[in-house]
């Protein structure tokens, strides 16, 4: 629900603004109350928004270990024309330095997104290494929540669909893109922390 708000709450005056509050969004739920699940529930979920036409698969979830299927997944969607955007975790040190990234963002078919505050500085928490590809905000952030009402939440769950209602507006503005072209599209236009080009904490 937190992250549902950050893409597409409405603009009624009333509690937050999504990032692209006109966006059709589905509710894909792969994992339980308690945030678990397994991987082959991500899986069917994946291949859900393949079947019924989504174009952007927003994944604010992420394990410290992969699957072979679970890869597979990914890449079919990508190659199929969705783009797949999923949070980088927050498995991260505050010297940061490692290769942290959780999976699916790790995946070359995903966009691995890691958390940045409100000055633009990387959480402490955030994951590291070659993957992350954007960044966006992550601390703090002010949405929805289930059952009512708004909360301050924390971490690259929320980066993540900063990134994918950002997505779905580029799409909006070039509708003749593809997903691809999103993709660079996105990383062209980003504003550029950290050290100079492409960085393991920011992207």
């Amino acid at each position: 629900t937190h992250c549902a708000g950050i893409v597409a709450a409405v603009d009624n005056e009333m509690g937050v603004i999504g990032t692209a509050p006109e966006v059709n969004l589905y509710g894909v739920k792969v994992l339980d109350s308690s945030g678990n699940g397994d991987i082959s529930d991500v899986i069917s979920g994946i291949q859900w928004s393949m079947d019924n036409n989504m174009d952007i698969i927003s994944m604010s979830l992420g394990s410290d270990s992969g699957s072979t299927a679970l890869k597979e997944a990914c890449d079919n969607a990508y190659n199929a024309g969705l783009l797949l955007v999923a949070a980088a975790g927050n498995d991260g040190n505050s010297g940061g330095w490692g290769d942290n990234v959780d999976y699916p963002a790790r995946y070359d078919s995903v966009i691995a997104v890691a958390a940045t505050d409100s000055t633009d500085k990387r959480a402490s928490w955030s994951s590291t290494g070659p993957a992350v590809e954007l960044s966006a905000p992550g601390v703090d952030i002010y949405s929805t929540y289930l059952g009512g009402g708004y909360v301050n939440r924390s971490g690259t769950s929320m980066a993540c669909p900063h990134v994918t209602g950002t997505a779905a507006l580029v799409w909006r503005a070039y509708p003749y893109f593809n997903n691809i072209q999103i993709r660079q599209h996105l990383q062209d236009t980003a504003e550029d922390l950290g050290a100079s080009g492409k960085d393991t904490w920011y992207g």
